[in-house]
């Protein structure tokens, strides 16, 4: 792999014009075919086999016209009634019921003593269903809808969309968050290179490679139906991994630079060396993104799809974009004040004596006490994972500045919060059953069940096969309480009644999907452990050093859920990021995150153990092995962990709570993992180990490939290794 990647760098390198101009193309062709062909997003939490979504095939089939996608059309009168505009509300109905995909629009002042209407007359709403997603109504759709409800907003009425409708035309507005993190990257950058070139190069290949990742997401979406998030979440990711690529290819070329490799050469030693490492790293993230597959959800696998294409794309920009970048900066990526010490042939710094590497010495030196130490802080951190709460994020949680938002909180002053989230029930009739009994003897039974608050009269198709009633609890939908009233009317209250049952709807949906998650968990976390170990079994030609990186990473994604959980569901600091109450914790999330952040943190495993490898095969001393390792590497890592944090922190100013979510847990978990896991615990257990860190039992050591990540760098003049120091060097134990 390494002559490959050399070949593939010095040919990018030498035809850098050729190189830089097809990804120009690449990216504009993309772009332009994403706006032609590209399709629309969509949240489906549809899990197949599920009760919900076998109901809901029961209405598509045998009850059509109940089978829509429902949203409500919300009055408000601020002083009066909405009775006392009722001309206005029925025009308004009237003109919703025209727009394209509209099934039906009823009007809430039709039938005298609705449940629609509130007690004091102030608040009333109309139920409208639609025969597509409305998530995928676009702007000029919510346009249409702002026309039709025009007539009751003249009569002085406030009108809100609420449920599905208020997801008409709602796309994310990621811009603000991309153009925040892309500065504050450039910031660091500049700081840690002390040049515009360098630092340029990264953020060119990130902006290359995530348009381009997203224009073939795009491309799909027209094909799978991939989340409304989707686009944002492989934003976010591949932004942070893009840049750090980029940041490890330039400071591995500078290094090797400021030692006098000639530019050309350099660029294809940095292609076989970090480039390796790179693939390495890059296939780990994305093995363990498209291990959400295991999920068995198609919602959540098709998150992983699209993070895991824009991750592959960042990779190909990595592996011949950066070289052909490097190559027209030519010397100017380096800094002026190198270029300057070069001339006056100044020997430049030795990782051993840097203070980063005298910081290694310092851990290695007295392993136990720091390892112990910051295991107790990573528990600690870890703590709130004991109270996680798995649930659903209702309207409820979005801005007040939305529309969705408002009318949940109309709805909810007006009838209570459950009607914000009405349990569809479905009941399909045996052959000869007698409908009409068994519709009341539901209808009974589900009025006396605890957290009921209504059952409204039921709709049977003309065939007299399918009853629908809607259940209206007495609590929110993102409440325990409303999880557990699903629970028991699948299990206790519906069984026995005479017909099939099923409780669908986006609460019931939302129910099955947590608990599908939840169940596949486990399964997600074996297999991205065990696929993660075998690659860097296979990078490293180890056995202890897979395992010791699978439990470390475990120990950072489990104190990243602590502070998740501390934050959003504890409520500690959410007021600052725009979170007015304690939230549960969509199931997806920590799913999410333990994909990425698995993958992220074997990142820096791969960067930092190649160059400690690379020096305890040169030295064959396993404690100045990991002085050399941190001393080359820490500085690197520290400002690609610093501009992750930056550019993830940078999402908190998207208004979905769950990508808030996403942003605060990923950044916490970057920071962990380069601080507290890769400065301290990884140079104690390496220094615990010794040289029994690379061992690797003999027949293993026969079947799996040697990538060598890391190739040495020729020391400059003057700077030959002082051995006088060290144990003599032994090879790797091979038993």
């Amino acid at each position: 792999m390494n002559a490959l990647l050399q070949r593939l760098g010095t040919f990018a390198a030498r035809k850098h014009w050729w190189v830089i101009g097809v990804w120009l193309v690449i990216l504009i062709g993309l772009s332009v075919l994403r706006g032609a062909f590209g399709g629309s997003f969509v949240n489906n939490y549809t899990v197949p086999g599920s009760q919900s979504s076998d109901g809901l095939t029961v209405l598509r089939t045998q009850f059509h016209s109940a089978s829509g996608y429902s949203g409500q059309i919300v009055f408000h009168a601020r002083t009066g009634t909405v009775a006392d505009q009722s001309s206005a509300v029925a025009t308004a109905m009237k003109n919703v019921g025209k727009l394209p995909h509209v099934i039906s629009a009823t009007d809430p002042l039709t039938v005298q003593g609705t449940p629609a209407v509130s007690k004091d007359g102030s608040i009333a709403y109309g139920n409208a269903s639609w025969d597509v997603v409305t998530a995928t109504l676009d702007q000029s759709y919510l346009d249409s809808m702002n026309r039709a409800v025009a007539p009751a907003r003249h009569a002085g009425l406030q009108v809100e969309y609420g449920g599905g409708a208020g997801q008409i035309g709602q796309q994310p507005q990621d811009l603000p968050s991309e153009l925040l993190g892309l500065t504050c990257a450039l910031l660091l950058l500049l700081i840690m290179f002390g040049s515009l070139v360098a630092a340029g190069t990264p953020l060119l290949s990130a902006i290359f490679s995530v348009g381009s990742g997203l224009a073939i997401v795009g491309l799909v979406a027209s094909r799978i139906q991939l989340p409304t998030t989707a686009p944002t979440v492989a934003t976010l990711l591949g932004l942070g991994v893009a840049i750090d690529y980029g940041l490890f290819l330039v400071a591995r070329h500078r290094e090797q630079l400021d030692h006098g490799m000639p530019v050309q050469e350099s660029i294809g030693r940095t292609a076989a060396t970090s480039g390796a490492a790179i693939v390495v790293a890059g296939s780990t993230v994305v093995v363990a993104i498209l291990g959400l597959y295991v999920s068995a959800v198609p919602f959540v696998g098709a998150l992983g799809l699209a993070s895991a294409v824009v991750v592959a794309v960042t990779i190909c920009a990595a592996l011949t974009l950066v070289p052909a970048l490097l190559a027209l900066a030519r010397t100017r990526v380096r800094s002026r004040a190198d270029r300057r010490a070069a001339k006056r042939h100044t020997t430049p710094p030795n990782h051993e004596h840097s203070a980063f590497a005298r910081w290694g010495r310092m851990v290695s030196g007295k392993p136990w006490p720091w390892g112990i130490a910051s295991v107790a802080v990573l528990v600690l951190l870890a703590i709130p994972l004991l109270s996680l709460h798995l649930g659903q994020l209702d309207n409820g949680t979005n801005p007040k500045s939305d529309s969705s938002r408002r009318a949940y909180d109309l709805v909810s002053q007006g009838f209570g919060v459950g009607t914000n989230g009405p349990l569809t029930v479905v009941l399909k009739m045996p052959k000869g059953a007698n409908t009409q009994s068994v519709v009341q003897n539901a209808t009974t039974k589900l009025s006396s069940t605890h957290d009921v608050a209504s059952v409204s009269p039921a709709n049977v198709n003309n065939a007299g096969t399918v009853a629908v009633l809607n259940v209206i609890p007495k609590t929110s939908p993102q409440a325990q309480a409303t999880t557990n009233l699903v629970g028991d009317l699948r299990d206790t209250v519906l069984p026995g009644i005479g017909a099939k049952s099923y409780v669908i709807g986006t609460v019931g949906g939302y129910v099955d999907f947590t608990n599908k998650v939840a169940s596949r968990m486990i399964w997600l976390i074996l297999a991205v452990v065990l696929l993660s170990m075998v690659l860097l079994c296979i990078a490293f030609r180890s056995l202890l050093v897979p395992i010791k990186a699978a439990v470390l990473n475990l120990l950072s994604v489990g104190a990243a859920y602590g502070v998740v959980i501390a934050v959003f569901q504890f409520g500690w600091g959410s007021s600052v990021i725009g979170i007015d109450q304690h939230l549960p914790i969509p199931a997806f999330v920590p799913m999410m995150m333990f994909a990425i952040v698995f993958g992220l943190s074997m990142d820096y495993e791969v960067f930092l153990l190649s160059r400690v490898h690379e020096a305890w095969l040169h030295l064959g001393d396993a404690h100045r092995a990991v002085a050399v390792g941190i001393g080359s590497t820490a500085r690197v890592i520290t400002t690609a962990a610093g501009i992750m944090v930056v550019v993830f922190t940078s999402f908190v100013l998207d208004s979905d709570p769950t990508v808030k979510m996403l942003a605060i847990g990923m950044a916490a978990a970057v920071l962990i993992d380069a601080s507290i896991v890769r400065m301290v615990l990884v140079p104690a257990l390496m220094s615990i180990l010794g040289a029994h860190a690379w061992w690797l039992p003999r027949w293993l050591d026969r079947v799996i490939p040697d990538l060598e990540l890391e190739g040495p760098i020729e020391p400059a003049e003057g700077e030959s290794v002082d051995r006088t120091e060290a144990e003599p060097p032994v090879p790797a134990p091979r038993p």
